[in-house]
Formats: C-alpha cells, structure tokens, sequence
C-alpha cells in the first residue's frame, strides 16, 4: 500500500498572515474608536503639508490608516496573496520576518515620497498600505524557483501591463467601493520600486538562498 501525505490547505508563511491580519485589525481600531477620521487627517499622507510643514512622519503613520473596510479588506487580501511568495524566499525565523517587514515598510514610504515629489503642491490626503501592498506585488511577480525572472520574463511583463492598465483605469471607475478616489499613482510607484529593488535586496540580506 501507498503511503500518502496530506499537503495542507493553508501555506501561507506567518509573516505574511500576521501583516494581513494587522492590516484588517488596525482598521477594526481605527473605525471603533476614530469616528470623526481625526486620525486620518492627523496622519494621513498629504504632499502639501509633508513639503510646507515637514510632516515626513505621515510618510509611516499613512500605511496603518484605511478609508473602509473594503479598502482595509482589499489590501490585507492582495497582502496574503502576494506577501506570501515574498514573505517564502526571506525566510519564516525571526531575522527573515524582520527583513520582510522592514522591505514592505520601505516599498510603502518610498512609493508615498515619490508621490509627493511628482505631485508636491496636491492638496489631497491619502491613507493605506496600498503602496507598500503595489511593492510587495512587484518584487513577488519577479521571484521564480532559486533565481530573479528577468525583466523580460512574459509573467513579468503580463502583469506589469495589467497591474498599468487596472489602476488607469481606476482614476476612472471605482474599484473599490466607498473608498474614495484611489491613489492609482501611488501603487505603480510602489509596483515599480518593489520590481526593480527586489534583487537588490535579496542579494544584500539572502545571497546563500537565492541567485539573482
């Protein structure tokens, strides 16, 4: 008789359950306890205010604020989706989740300043972790098994004109339901950063794990 094993339904590596999971409970605090979105106002990514008043904190404070639950929603979503491919190759130990968070967290800020150094006098504010969620989702469309796809790679190249066609399509019609108007630009920003700085960083933290 053959012995079989059972694969598990459910793979997703922790550090990526954990950021989908605080993505959704940060939101279920923010919408208890912040009813009148002063929260959002006071650390919600503004481009005007982060030049004239040098509030470079919102930068950080933006990726932890949500403006619904269906945005909260969609972002711990596409989250567990892609954060699992990237959250994989750093590795489930204490010292490859750190290196997780700590590339998600920069995908995020760096996708928010781009932004308000393209866009500098845009008096509009802005709040989720779409952007770092775009970099996330850049880097994981690169990762093959033990080596980076290149740039030219057809997966590569496929859903990079999908993921551009979705999100200029969506300063038109809205995805994502009382939401608001979405951000688009922030998530190709933070879908190219985390494209083009994904083998950078492997190289730097996971060169024994991974070719590049």
């Amino acid at each position: 008789m053959n012995e079989t094993t059972k694969e598990p339904f459910f793979t997703a590596p922790w550090p990526a359950v954990v950021l989908s999971g605080l993505i959704l409970a940060l939101y279920a605090l923010q919408s208890q306890f912040d009813t009148t979105g002063d929260l959002v106002y006071m650390f919600g990514l503004n481009p005007r205010l982060l030049w004239k008043y040098d509030t470079f904190y919102a930068l950080f404070t933006t990726l932890f604020l949500h403006g619904s639950w269906a945005h909260a929603g969609m972002n711990a979503m596409f989250g567990l989706a892609f954060a699992s491919g990237v959250a994989r190759v750093f590795g489930t130990r204490i010292g490859g989740a750190a290196l997780f968070l700590i590339y998600y967290l920069l995908c995020g800020v760096l996708a928010g300043a781009v932004y308000c150094a393209i866009f500098p006098d845009r008096n509009v504010l802005i709040v989720g972790a779409s952007g770092a969620i775009s970099g996330l989702m850049g880097a994981a469309i690169r990762i093959g098994p033990g080596y980076m796809l290149p740039f030219t790679d057809k997966r590569v190249v496929g859903m990079t004109l999908a993921w551009t066609v979705i999100n200029i399509l969506s300063a038109f019609v809205s995805i994502v339901p009382s939401a608001g108007a979405i951000a688009w630009e922030v998530h190709l920003i933070g879908y190219a950063l985390g494209l083009l700085s994904i083998g950078t960083w492997m190289r730097l933290f996971r060169p024994r794990f991974y070719s590049v």
